[in-house]
């Protein structure tokens, strides 16, 4: 197996979904070609990164109008006869506002870093709550409630996400070349990490620098990539969500994660770890 044939593979590796029959020369080409182990690892780093992050904080004034809106839709669904998820498809008012209250923080999350703009993921949040009130009746309880909850959080940022697209252009809903694997790009900084995931994950900057970094990324990778990696929708739940085929949805998952990768090494990678690029059958070389 050549180092550019490990591409393809190289998210069902990570994720642990690699056919049996694939996975073996996929293991064996790593345990000879310390380049590619390291940019394997390097993605499984930007991942862990990304999921241990300190979330966004709530902004109060959000939570309060939050609150407001929830009593407001509240007590005008209270007069209509639709069955309610559990207690609050009973009517109790307390256990709906702890479901939204308990998940008000993470939706705001998955907004901000889909839409990128602060305002515009309060927005987002608000419309999320509303929808939640008006359509909890529709919930069937296949899903978890979480799941249920994101999905509606997600419609609402990629619609704000495709109304941008009308005024500057196709984005989002753009398929193209870059829709396969035709020229994946191949990792050009490759060193390990100085620290471990979690450890930079304390660090006070490194909000900063993970937001800068996802904010690099086209919106049709960025989305892909908060759903499957950061809330870890399945392929299948994210090709739905976004109308593409979960072939899209695997190819942009990709790019995103070698991008990310790219940046996020070369801010944390040991420069004297570094390794150049090679091809199969060359013998690595330190920079």
């Amino acid at each position: 197996m050549k180092c550019e044939e490990l591409l393809a593979s190289l998210n069902e590796y990570v994720d642990g979904d690699l056919d049996p029959g694939i996975c073996s020369p996929f293991q064996e080409h790593l345990s000879g070609c310390n380049p590619c182990q390291i940019v394997v690892d390097n993605i499984r780093h930007t991942i862990k990164l990304f999921k241990a992050a300190e979330h966004y904080d709530l902004p109060t004034a959000l939570h309060q109008q939050l609150s407001r809106v929830l009593r407001e839709r509240w007590k005008a669904k209270n007069h209509e006869d639709r069955p309610l998820v559990e207690q609050a498809k009973a009517g109790d008012f307390a256990a709906m506002e702890s479901l939204l209250m308990k998940y008000e923080r993470q939706v705001f999350g998955v907004a901000r870093r889909i839409v990128q703009q602060h305002q515009d993921a309060e927005e987002v949040t608000q419309q999320t709550f509303v929808s939640v009130i008006e359509h909890l009746g529709e919930f069937r309880e296949e899903s978890q409630f979480r799941t249920w909850l994101l999905r509606i959080a997600t419609n609402h940022a990629v619609a704000l996400l495709r109304k941008r697209a009308v005024r500057a252009g196709p984005s989002l809903d753009d398929h193209g070349p870059d829709d396969t694997y035709d020229e994946i790009p191949h990792p050009e900084y490759i060193a390990i990490w100085r620290e471990t995931p979690e450890d930079i994950a304390m660090q006070h900057e490194t909000r900063q620098h993970i937001d800068e970094a996802l904010a690099t990324l086209n919106e049709k990778y960025r989305v892909v990539f908060v759903l499957r990696d950061i809330e870890e929708l399945s392929t299948r739940e994210t090709a739905e969500i976004l109308g593409l085929s979960q072939a899209a949805v695997k190819v942009r998952l990709l790019r995103a994660r070698l991008m990310l990768r790219e940046r996020l090494t070369r801010l944390f990678g040991d420069e004297s770890t570094r390794v150049a690029p090679h091809s199969h059958g060359e013998r690595p070389t330190a920079m």
